[in-house]
């Protein structure tokens, strides 16, 4: 079985795609399904995309984006699918995907509430270019559709009922599970994102900072320098691919705060996932898929108050014997639902159906 697999991204540059396809691709090629990427962005696109500004280059590796396209119409016949990771082209209508879908099947997988209007921070006005209806089409003329939550799961379901939910994965080959010492000279609190999310911190900044007034751990957080938290200690760096998983490892507890939005609450919070694999216990607000990852008081705790963030994080900082408990059981229950090897039957089938 050829597929053509139809991405926004180049391969090995996108969380989302590295959390999904891309890890799919070793278990699918071992049962013959051979896959062939065609990225829409160029290497120039992919270089300026989420810088501030630069709208016309933005605009005009778009269209060259969109020519190639067109381009692969005309290569169809050479595969027996079709995947399609979000969206065929990052502007403009469901055109493409219709055209696929007169010629083969297409196998969507959808991982962000797409159908929900918003304005990217760096993109600006060029977000509506999205057109941000066109994602019930394309889910209406899938042959197989794939959701990484249950609440994108039940949206799809209002537009095509041959839906797979296969949550984001994390990839445990890296992400390995080693159990912490028993008890540390300084437990460790942290937190990683990206510069999109770095405000979220600030949504618990007065818990934080009656923790960090109590003095009972160390701080630290990853994705910026500067993360505009007054009165509280902590030290803070860039995420770095390289060294991503040895700074994750400092940490023994992990936050996950998220603010109250629309887009939020259809999301798989990927982080508290990785957080669980490397038996760092998650702290996260009750939204989103945090309230099914996150057994609260087994591998983790939800927060909804600021009294609740400050009597959870003290709870895990302090019992050190709670804290190891549920460190291993976050790592279990991240290898046991979160993991490739947990979802390889569904990946596997979820394409062969395509072909029913």
């Amino acid at each position: 079985m050829r597929v053509l697999t139809v991405v926004p991204s180049q391969k090995g540059h996108a969380p989302g795609q590295r959390g999904s396809i891309e890890l799919w691709e070793s278990v699918l090629k071992n049962e013959g399904i051979e896959l062939e990427y065609a990225p829409f962005e160029t290497d120039k696109l992919r270089q300026i995309l989420y810088t501030s500004g630069n709208h016309l280059p933005k605009a005009l590796e778009m269209i060259r984006g969109y020519v190639n396209r067109l381009g692969m119409l005309k290569r169809l016949d050479d595969y027996d699918a079709v995947f399609v990771y979000r969206e065929a082209a990052l502007l403009g209508p469901a055109f493409l995907e219709k055209q696929i879908a007169k010629r083969k099947p297409i196998i969507y997988q959808l991982d962000d509430p797409l159908f929900m209007p918003y304005k990217s921070p760096s993109n600006g006005y060029l977000s509506y270019l999205k057109f941000f209806g066109k994602i019930k089409e394309i889910i209406g003329i899938s042959k197989v559709v794939i959701a990484n939550s249950s609440h994108i799961r039940d949206y799809v379901l209002q537009y095509n009922q041959n839906v797979w939910q296969i949550p984001s994965i994390v990839d445990t080959r890296q992400f390995v599970y080693r159990p912490f010492p028993e008890n540390p000279e300084r437990v460790c609190i942290g937190w990683s994102g990206s510069p999109t999310t770095l405000k979220n911190i600030k949504l618990i900044e007065k818990p934080l900072r009656m923790i960090s007034r109590k003095d009972i751990c160390d701080m630290l957080f990853i994705g910026g320098t500067d993360f505009g938290l007054e009165n509280v200690k902590y030290t803070a760096h860039k995420w770095n691919g390289a060294t991503e998983v040895e700074d994750l490892q400092k940490m023994q507890i992990g936050l996950v705060p998220l603010p109250e939005n629309s887009w939020n609450k259809y999301k798989f919070i990927m982080k508290t996932a990785q957080y669980m694999a490397l038996g760092i216990v998650p702290v996260g607000t009750p939204m989103a898929s945090n309230p099914e990852v996150i057994q609260h008081g087994e591998n983790g705790f939800l927060a909804g108050s600021d009294e609740e963030w400050v009597k959870y994080l003290s709870l895990l900082v302090n019992d050190s014997k709670l804290r190891n408990q549920m460190s291993l059981k976050a790592a279990q229950d991240a290898k046991a639902k979160y993991s490739l090897e947990a979802n390889t039957s569904k990946v596997i089938e979820a394409f062969r159906a395509a072909l029913k």
